[in-house]
């Protein structure tokens, strides 16, 4: 979902299934998806679609850059370290950025994206009764989450808190938020 959220637009097919399938969201997201009931799907992929441009693609002022290399490296620059460490470690797992339209891979879209598969090889790796194989993914993912989310997801939410304004990307911000809190806390049991 997040990745779907910070990758581009949102579409007027992401808004139906919204309307459509409700899912059981709470705060600014869970109220912009009961407003969908009557709203105008279009007009509100419009809006949020400038919206998107204003804050993520650099169409103001004070655009938000959703890449790790920008809030890690000293000269806040894209393709730097971080976005050829991502780049190893999708490797590593033989994944590979898709359909990323020219994007570095350390766009914020395709570490959700990575996230999530890890889950999946995890969980496929249960379900075969290979133990010892969702363990290794399970490490993986809390290698990730510490050297990569963790070391700046946090930053761009506060940047991004200061500048969306529609309830679906405060929403977003705010779901991002949570979800880095539970992924810490499902990750690093101990640390609780």
């Amino acid at each position: 979902f997040l990745s779907t959220v910070y990758f581009n637009e949102i579409t007027l097919g992401f808004l139906q299934g919204l309307r459509e399938q409700q899912p059981a969201l709470e705060g600014e997201m869970g109220a912009f998806a009961a407003s969908l009931e009557h709203a105008d799907l279009e007009q509100t992929r419009k809006d949020l679609a400038a919206e998107y441009a204003r804050v993520f693609l650099g169409m103001s002022r004070s655009p938000i850059a959703p890449y790790e290399s920008v809030y890690t490296s000293d000269a806040h620059l894209l393709m730097q370290d971080a976005r050829d460490d991502v780049l190893k470690a999708y490797r590593a797992e033989g994944l590979a950025v898709t359909n990323g339209g020219g994007l570095p891979e350390d766009h914020v879209a395709f570490e959700f994206d990575f996230m999530g598969r890890l889950c999946q090889k995890a969980l496929e790796a249960l379900e075969a009764g290979d133990e010892k194989e969702a363990r290794r993914c399970l490490d993986k993912q809390r290698e990730f989450f510490e050297t990569h989310l963790e070391s700046w997801l946090p930053d761009l939410c506060s940047d991004a808190r200061k500048r969306v304004r529609t309830s679906f990307y405060q929403g977003a911000v705010e779901l991002t938020e949570l979800h880095m809190e539970s992924e810490r806390a499902l990750l690093f049991p101990d640390a609780a």
